[in-house]
């Protein structure tokens, strides 16, 4: 079969990653066969997907069964199937069959003979025209309330292949749903949509739905019953129990959303919710607690209750999270003195950094930059680090206060490094910008290896006799170890002290090292192999 598009068409439908993870499905491109505007085939692994290629206009466009071709992506799939049509080459063309010519000389009775023959042969076709069936001019609903049924029934459980074919049958019926709704009959879907809803339901925990296909329809279910009550009313009270139900007892994921049907429920039906969420929280079972407390506040969110909404997040206090998210809340409430309040006795209460960044912007936002510097000088008092220095001088740069607030905060450092942090004190003098004050801490205190090597880095570029000394007895240590990190790690150090020897004149003394070090080490192959690449 010849191609009608160039491999540029191709790379331009799928996007660049798409098309080279293509390139690697080309052998599993399998039964290859003409459609009326394009090439069905199969792509074959771990899984089968089905991959359609045709024309839309003079656009070439895709579909496959797979998750990501599901959402309507040109896939990787189609990229191959693409990629084995180009690899025919042009050769001579097979002369396309016209079927709407032919299909437009034929009598009403047989095309209608045509399509019942093959409805009888293929369970998909024959379930679309079933379901067009009922919803064309007056709906039947009872009809289409039996197909809808039989469509979403599950028999035992769905590996992932057997879910896909689900997932189809599901999408065509939530296709009819939306089609009624669209067209005027939202009395007539709304039942229909609330079925599905509860027959995906019943579906979930018997199917692999590890695509997350199945998850994705009972959400459009939930939003075609929101949009079919909110054009044909419901008792709001029933549907206010069934949504409690559908909520408390549903799969948890993706949550009943009470917002998308506030309306519909009206007060009427919000009183009738509250009564039941009020009524199921004075004695709540130990493994609803949590979910219990999600529907309270999305109650209190359709109330437009902020004060309700903090005390539910308060319940989770000491929690940080708990914490952040209230603060979050005020300040989206345009409360920032509230805000305050609750980052301050977050940071009293747990320490959490997270806060103290969030109540040092507050205080930067509502011109208290005092309190913001003395609450980084605090934290860096509480604990003197690299971190907690660098977040102090960019808070006091802001607030105009640095330089003049440096040293003291060096001094902090430093007293720190007298009982062993100096390694703290040589990385905040290097993000300062300072490596010889860096190196002259490092010399006073002694650091760790790794701050020694960070600092030697910095300082060796203006002094490299300086630091080649300790170069040298970093590798020393390093050969004492083995394994192959190890000896990467020797390498490296090496490649270090052969660009400072060269930079101090020593390089004699620099290929007597590797010379020493090769015959010492000669019972190491990966040593040597790995020096070798090195070109060591």
């Amino acid at each position: 079969m010849t191609a009608w598009f160039t491999e540029d068409d191709l790379h331009e439908a799928a996007g660049g990653q798409s098309f080279q993870r293509g390139r690697d499905y080309v052998a599993a491109v399998a039964d290859v066969a003409p459609t009326a505007l394009g090439v069905r085939a199969t792509v074959r692994g771990l899984d089968s997907y089905e991959v359609w290629l045709g024309r839309d206009g003079e656009r070439l466009v895709g579909e496959c069964s797979c998750p990501f071709g599901a959402d309507g992506n040109f896939c990787k799939h189609c990229v191959a199937v693409g990629l084995v049509l180009l690899a025919e080459g042009p050769g001579p063309a097979a002369p396309e069959v016209d079927l709407a010519a032919y299909l437009r000389t034929l009598e009403h009775r047989e095309l209608v003979e045509l399509v019942l023959e093959q409805a009888g042969r293929d369970p998909a076709l024959y379930q679309r025209l079933s379901l067009r069936a009922g919803s064309t001019g007056a709906p039947q609903v009872a009809v289409l309330r039996r197909q809808l049924d039989e469509a979403l029934r599950v028999r035992g459980y769905l590996d992932d292949q057997a879910t896909r074919g689900y997932a189809r049958r599901a999408r065509e019926v939530l296709d009819t749903v939306d089609e009624l709704i669209t067209s005027g009959h939202a009395p007539e879907a709304r039942p229909l949509a609330r079925s599905a809803v509860e027959g995906i339901t019943a579906a979930m925990s018997t199917v692999d739905d590890s695509a997350g296909a199945v998850t994705g329809l009972y959400r459009r279910a939930l939003w075609l019953y929101a949009r079919a009550c909110a054009a044909a009313r419901p008792n709001p009270a029933r549907l206010a129990e069934w949504l409690f139900r559908q909520r408390l007892d549903g799969p948890g994921w993706p949550a009943v959303e009470l917002a998308d049907f506030a309306d519909s429920l009206g007060e009427a039906g919000l009183s009738a919710y509250r009564s039941l969420l009020r009524s199921a929280c004075a004695a709540p079972a130990e493994d609803q607690v949590v979910l219990l407390r999600s529907m309270r506040e999305q109650l209190a969110i359709v109330d437009g209750d902020l004060d309700a909404r903090v005390d539910i997040l308060a319940e989770n206090v000491p929690n940080p999270k708990a914490f952040l998210d209230i603060v979050t809340l005020l300040h989206e409430a345009g409360q920032p003195a509230g805000a305050i309040r609750w980052a301050e006795r977050g940071v009293e209460e747990t320490g959490d950094p997270r806060l103290a960044d969030v109540l040092v912007q507050s205080y930067m936002d509502g011109d208290r930059t005092a309190d913001a510097v003395a609450l980084r000088e605090q934290a860096l008092r509480s604990a003197p680090t690299r971190l907690s220095y660098a977040n102090l001088r960019g808070t006091a740069s802001l607030a105009g206060t640095w330089p003049a607030d440096r040293e003291a905060a060096l001094d902090l450092l430093r007293a720190a490094a007298e009982d062993g942090g100096a390694d703290e004190l040589a990385g905040a003098l290097l993000d300062d910008g300072e490596p010889g004050e860096a190196w002259l801490a490092a010399e006073k205190y002694g650091c760790g290896e790794r701050a020694w090597l960070e600092v030697a880095r910095a300082h060796g570029e203006a002094h490299p006799a300086e630091v080649l000394p300790g170069y040298r007895d970093a590798l020393a240590r390093c050969l004492e170890r083995t394994g192959r990190d190890a000896y990467r790690a020797a390498a490296v150090l090496l490649e270090q002290v052969r660009d400072l020897s060269a930079r101090c004149g020593e390089l004699a003394a620099f290929e007597a090292l590797v010379v020493r070090i090769r015959e010492r080490h000669h019972r190491r192959p990966a040593l040597l192999t790995e020096l070798t690449r090195r070109g060591l």
